[in-house]
Protein backbone atom coordinates (compact mmCIF):
# COMPACT_ATOMS: atom_id res chain seq x y z
CA UNK A 1 0.00 0.00 0.00
CA UNK A 2 1.22 3.50 -0.85
CA UNK A 3 0.53 6.38 1.51
CA UNK A 4 1.05 9.96 0.38
CA UNK A 5 2.22 12.41 3.06
CA UNK A 6 2.69 16.16 3.06
CA UNK A 7 6.38 16.99 2.49
CA UNK A 8 6.33 19.83 5.01
CA UNK A 9 4.52 18.37 8.02
CA UNK A 10 4.08 14.63 7.40
CA UNK A 11 0.26 14.68 7.47
CA UNK A 12 -1.18 11.64 5.72
CA UNK A 13 -3.29 13.02 2.88
CA UNK A 14 -3.97 10.15 0.48
CA UNK A 15 -3.41 6.46 -0.21
CA UNK A 16 -3.60 4.21 -3.22
CA UNK A 17 -6.82 2.66 -1.88
CA UNK A 18 -8.70 5.00 -4.24
CA UNK A 19 -8.23 5.58 -7.98
CA UNK A 20 -5.49 8.17 -8.59
CA UNK A 21 -4.36 9.71 -11.87
CA UNK A 22 -1.84 12.39 -12.80
CA UNK A 23 -3.10 15.62 -14.30
CA UNK A 24 -0.43 18.26 -14.90
CA UNK A 25 1.16 19.15 -11.57
CA UNK A 26 -1.53 17.31 -9.62
CA UNK A 27 -2.60 13.90 -8.53
CA UNK A 28 -6.35 13.62 -8.86
CA UNK A 29 -8.05 11.14 -6.55
CA UNK A 30 -11.57 9.94 -7.19
CA UNK A 31 -13.52 9.98 -3.98
CA UNK A 32 -16.77 8.33 -3.07
CA UNK A 33 -19.46 9.10 -0.55
CA UNK A 34 -20.03 6.19 1.82
CA UNK A 35 -22.47 5.68 4.67
CA UNK A 36 -21.17 4.38 7.90
CA UNK A 37 -22.99 3.56 11.07
CA UNK A 38 -21.86 5.21 14.26
CA UNK A 39 -22.84 3.59 17.53
CA UNK A 40 -21.81 4.74 20.96
CA UNK A 41 -21.32 2.01 23.60
CA UNK A 42 -21.88 3.26 27.08
CA UNK A 43 -20.27 1.28 29.88
CA UNK A 44 -23.00 1.02 32.51
CA UNK A 45 -20.97 -1.16 34.81
CA UNK A 46 -23.86 -3.61 34.96
CA UNK A 47 -22.98 -7.23 35.48
CA UNK A 48 -25.74 -8.67 33.31
CA UNK A 49 -24.45 -10.98 30.59
CA UNK A 50 -20.90 -11.12 31.89
CA UNK A 51 -21.12 -14.82 32.65
CA UNK A 52 -21.79 -15.39 28.95
CA UNK A 53 -18.62 -13.49 28.05
CA UNK A 54 -20.49 -10.37 26.98
CA UNK A 55 -19.26 -6.88 27.80
CA UNK A 56 -21.34 -4.87 30.22
CA UNK A 57 -22.86 -1.83 28.58
CA UNK A 58 -25.60 -0.45 26.42
CA UNK A 59 -25.63 0.84 22.91
CA UNK A 60 -26.42 4.53 23.04
CA UNK A 61 -27.34 6.75 20.15
CA UNK A 62 -26.75 5.23 16.75
CA UNK A 63 -26.79 7.15 13.51
CA UNK A 64 -25.85 6.59 9.92
CA UNK A 65 -23.59 9.31 8.55
CA UNK A 66 -22.47 9.90 5.00
CA UNK A 67 -18.80 10.78 4.61
CA UNK A 68 -16.36 11.23 1.78
CA UNK A 69 -14.08 8.19 1.94
CA UNK A 70 -10.77 10.02 1.34
CA UNK A 71 -11.57 12.84 3.75
CA UNK A 72 -12.70 10.41 6.45
CA UNK A 73 -9.85 7.90 6.02
CA UNK A 74 -7.12 10.55 6.17
CA UNK A 75 -8.77 12.83 8.73
CA UNK A 76 -8.77 15.82 6.41
CA UNK A 77 -10.29 18.98 7.85
CA UNK A 78 -12.47 21.24 5.75
CA UNK A 79 -11.47 24.89 5.77
CA UNK A 80 -12.70 28.01 4.01
CA UNK A 81 -10.99 30.48 1.72
CA UNK A 82 -12.07 33.46 -0.27
CA UNK A 83 -10.24 34.01 -3.55
CA UNK A 84 -7.89 36.64 -2.13
CA UNK A 85 -6.79 34.53 0.85
CA UNK A 86 -6.41 31.39 -1.26
CA UNK A 87 -4.30 33.31 -3.80
CA UNK A 88 -1.99 34.46 -1.01
CA UNK A 89 -1.73 30.94 0.41
CA UNK A 90 -1.10 29.16 -2.89
CA UNK A 91 1.53 31.68 -4.03
CA UNK A 92 3.49 31.30 -0.79
CA UNK A 93 3.03 27.51 -0.80
CA UNK A 94 4.16 27.06 -4.40
CA UNK A 95 7.16 29.32 -3.85
CA UNK A 96 8.19 27.23 -0.85
CA UNK A 97 7.51 24.04 -2.77
CA UNK A 98 9.47 25.12 -5.85
CA UNK A 99 12.65 24.93 -3.77
CA UNK A 100 12.09 21.15 -3.63
CA UNK A 101 11.83 20.85 -7.42
CA UNK A 102 15.14 19.98 -9.14
CA UNK A 103 16.74 23.12 -10.58
CA UNK A 104 16.65 21.84 -14.18
CA UNK A 105 12.87 21.22 -13.92
CA UNK A 106 11.94 24.29 -11.85
CA UNK A 107 11.11 26.73 -14.65
CA UNK A 108 8.78 24.33 -16.46
CA UNK A 109 7.18 23.29 -13.17
CA UNK A 110 6.57 26.91 -12.15
CA UNK A 111 4.91 27.59 -15.51
CA UNK A 112 2.63 24.57 -15.10
CA UNK A 113 1.82 25.61 -11.53
CA UNK A 114 0.92 29.12 -12.66
CA UNK A 115 -1.43 27.77 -15.33
CA UNK A 116 -3.05 25.42 -12.82
CA UNK A 117 -3.62 28.25 -10.31
CA UNK A 118 -5.20 30.40 -13.05
CA UNK A 119 -7.62 27.55 -13.80
CA UNK A 120 -8.52 27.12 -10.14
CA UNK A 121 -9.10 30.86 -9.65
CA UNK A 122 -11.22 31.05 -12.82
CA UNK A 123 -13.60 28.44 -11.34
CA UNK A 124 -12.99 29.25 -7.66
CA UNK A 125 -16.59 28.85 -6.50
CA UNK A 126 -16.62 25.19 -7.57
CA UNK A 127 -13.97 24.12 -5.05
CA UNK A 128 -13.97 23.08 -1.41
CA UNK A 129 -10.75 23.14 0.61
CA UNK A 130 -9.22 20.69 3.08
CA UNK A 131 -6.10 20.66 5.21
CA UNK A 132 -4.32 17.75 6.81
CA UNK A 133 -5.02 16.59 10.32
CA UNK A 134 -2.65 19.12 11.92
CA UNK A 135 -4.36 22.03 10.10
CA UNK A 136 -0.94 23.52 9.33
CA UNK A 137 -1.63 26.82 7.50
CA UNK A 138 1.65 26.59 5.56
CA UNK A 139 1.15 23.03 4.31
CA UNK A 140 -0.82 21.64 1.40
CA UNK A 141 -4.45 22.55 0.90
CA UNK A 142 -6.30 19.77 -0.89
CA UNK A 143 -8.96 20.94 -3.34
CA UNK A 144 -12.21 19.11 -3.97
CA UNK A 145 -14.35 19.63 -7.03
CA UNK A 146 -17.38 17.67 -8.16
CA UNK A 147 -16.98 16.09 -11.60
CA UNK A 148 -19.02 16.76 -14.71
CA UNK A 149 -21.51 14.04 -13.72
CA UNK A 150 -22.56 16.29 -10.82
CA UNK A 151 -21.90 13.66 -8.14
CA UNK A 152 -18.36 12.26 -8.24
CA UNK A 153 -15.96 14.17 -5.99
CA UNK A 154 -12.38 14.62 -7.21
CA UNK A 155 -9.59 15.71 -4.88
CA UNK A 156 -6.57 17.60 -6.22
CA UNK A 157 -3.10 17.31 -4.66
CA UNK A 158 0.04 19.09 -5.90
CA UNK A 159 2.33 16.11 -6.64
CA UNK A 160 5.56 17.83 -5.57
CA UNK A 161 3.98 18.47 -2.17
CA UNK A 162 3.68 14.76 -1.41
CA UNK A 163 6.15 12.08 -0.49
CA UNK A 164 5.22 8.46 -1.03
CA UNK A 165 5.74 5.80 1.60
CA UNK A 166 5.13 2.12 0.92
CA UNK A 167 3.78 -0.18 3.57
Amino acid sequence: MKVYKDVFNGDELLSDSVPIKEDGICYVAEGKYVTRNTAVVIDTGASGGEEDGEEAGEVGDSAAVTVLNVVDAHRLVETAYDAKNYTGHIKAYLKRLSEKVPADERSAWQQQAQEWVKGVLADFGSYRFFTGETMDPEAMVVLLKVGEDGTTPFLYYVRQGLRVEEY
